[in-house]
């Protein structure tokens, strides 16, 4: 005879669970870390992108107020008085600048945040989960 006992069916399952778990377990945490690298990648990636993109906008600006200027002087040397060349540029400037925010404006608000599927689905459950219990 064998001097070494073998496990039984029992211990084997009991085993086999215990390290499952401890696998899953050990799955979860990996996740966690994964994630928060994740985030953390991700939120320094959004803050970088966003301060180009200031820098970027600052930028059009001022070439925005040149190109103006510009227009400006081009209406005085085709003879328009100045003070009305500015206004010109000023109003078409501001109308512009009006259609751009609705526009924007309209964009947003186009947007439904309620999650309609997901509501749609839970009362779908709820109404099978009701169907079953009677």
């Amino acid at each position: 005879m064998n001097s070494t006992e073998r496990p039984g069916v029992v211990a084997l399952v009991t085993d086999a669970l215990g390290r499952s778990a401890d696998l899953i377990q050990t799955e979860i945490r990996l996740a966690r870390v994964e994630l928060g690298e994740k985030a953390e990648a991700l939120r320094t990636s959004l803050v970088s992108g966003i301060v180009m993109m200031l820098v970027g906008t600052i930028f059009i600006i001022g070439a925005l107020i040149l190109v103006l200027q510009a227009l400006v002087a081009a209406l005085i040397e085709s003879g328009v008085n100045p003070a009305l060349a500015i206004l010109i540029v000023a109003g078409g400037s501001a109308l512009g600048g009006i259609v751009v925010l609705l526009a924007g404006k309209k964009t947003i608000g186009a947007v439904d945040p309620t999650p309609t599927r997901t509501i749609t689905s839970l009362q779908n459950d709820a109404r099978m989960a009701k169907e079953s219990l009677t």
